[in-house]
């Protein structure tokens, strides 16, 4: 095997990589796709059983034969798949991962809350600088937190609600005060049942996901930095993200969109995803925030090479 192609199966977008192998336990990602898919499509929505709704399930599979074509075209690879929290909490979900194996040969692995907290703390520890950070992963149906000391893992969790099960439930595209509130009150519960938060105090922030991304792209943009997508190790201070969600809470959907660096697909969940951000900065009194492009991704490939 010279490439190794892996299918990222996430709750707002389905992604693939192909990942040139260059030693035993090293690799070159050499492409890069993505696909808005929303997976989590109306799982915010109830407290009973949650299911993939068939028409989230028939984007994803379109998405999925758009980068087969893609894949098809280089020699000697091997097809992985992993996915996320929607797939995780679907009772359905093994209609999905039958049509991707009939489609692509590949029998998807569903991570564990725990295997996908890890997998990000050793996307982070591969490719970043850093020894001390509380790294903090928000997806589309679920967020991960891992504090790491002295580079090692010493407790994460992954809790069951992201920027689209948050932004279904409380409406985040057209947020009003009393349902910023009530998302605040929500947030603030969750992450105070986390005892072992404050042991994250001063230490950098480090921000995965999708909603993360955007706000990188738009500080670039900002300051005309080129290209505004090579965002890894970049790093913003609390106030300037402060800013950037002061400003993005006084728009209407329509005017998000209009943002530069704004991803569109993004506009009506973004407020969702930087709120729990928020509530953290302020909690643990951080001054900066380091974002990382690599996530349980990598992570799950640094640990199929290590095998």
């Amino acid at each position: 095997m010279d490439n190794l192609v892996v299918l990222d199966f996430g709750s707002n977008s389905v992604r693939f990589s192909i990942n040139q192998i260059t030693g035993k336990n090293t690799f070159k990602e050499i492409l890069r796709r993505k696909a808005t898919t929303r997976l989590a499509e109306g799982m915010g929505l109830t407290a009973g059983e949650k299911r993939l709704t068939p028409a989230a399930i028939k984007r994803t599979l379109a998405a999925v034969a758009d980068f087969k074509k893609i894949y098809q075209q280089y020699s000697n690879y091997q097809v992985v798949g992993i996915a996320t929290a929607a797939v995780r909490e679907a009772v359905n979900r093994k209609s999905l991962i039958d049509q991707v194996y009939q489609q692509t040969g590949c029998r998807l692995q569903v991570l564990s809350a725990h295997e996908e907290t890890y997998f990000d703390y050793l996307a982070v520890m591969n490719s970043l600088l850093l020894k001390d950070c509380l790294i903090f992963d928000i997806g589309g149906g679920s967020c991960e937190l891992a504090l790491v000391k002295s580079g090692k893992f010493q407790t994460g969790v992954s809790l069951p609600f992201g920027a689209v099960s948050l932004g279904e439930k409380f409406t985040a595209a057209n947020l009003t005060a009393a349902k910023l509130f009530a998302l605040q009150t929500f947030l603030r519960k969750q992450f105070s049942a986390l005892f072992w938060l404050q042991q994250a105090s001063d230490l950098p922030l480090v921000l995965l996901g999708g909603c993360n991304r955007s706000v990188a792209r738009i500080k670039r943009t900002e300051l005309k930095l080129q290209p505004i997508d090579s965002f890894h190790g970049f790093k913003m201070t609390t106030k300037d993200f402060t800013e950037i969600y002061q400003r993005l809470l006084g728009l209407d959907n329509q005017q998000r969109k209009q943002v530069p660096g704004m991803e569109a697909m993004r506009s009506d969940i973004i407020l969702a995803g930087m709120t729990p951000v928020i509530l953290l900065l302020q909690q643990l009194h951080c001054s900066q925030v380091v974002f990382s492009e690599s996530g349980a991704r990598e992570g799950f490939i640094y640990q199929q090479l290590s095998q």
